[in-house]
């Protein structure tokens, strides 16, 4: 019984620990003649890494699509998407939300 409760709160705490955030900014949607090609329309479901860490288990990586967002989610990190023309000042401020939220609930 001892054993089950010592579990059970390893288990209730790890995710607090465990959270990752991701700061990606979607890509600019293709313009003109690029938006018929297949290139083009897997631009649109793109999205740049900027700062943060992935989710244990989830590989790096500098471009991902939009769909990979739910893994990551499932996987207990956090994302926050920002807009094609981010700031410097939005950047920050998504960082800053990053390192403040990570580790707690």
């Amino acid at each position: 019984m001892m054993r089950y409760f010592v579990l059970l709160i390893l288990s209730a705490a790890a995710p607090a620990f465990a959270e990752s955030c991701a700061v990606l900014a979607s890509n600019e949607p293709a313009k003109g003649i690029a938006t018929w090609s297949a290139e083009g329309r897997s631009q649109r479901h793109t999205l740049t890494y900027l700062a943060g860490e992935y989710p244990t288990g989830f590989p790096f990586r500098s471009s991902i699509k939009d769909k990979d967002v739910d893994k990551i989610k499932a996987k207990g990190g956090r994302v926050i998407i920002l807009d094609p023309h981010y700031t410097h000042e939005d950047l920050e401020k998504a960082r800053q939300d990053c390192e403040g939220k990570v580790g707690q609930k």
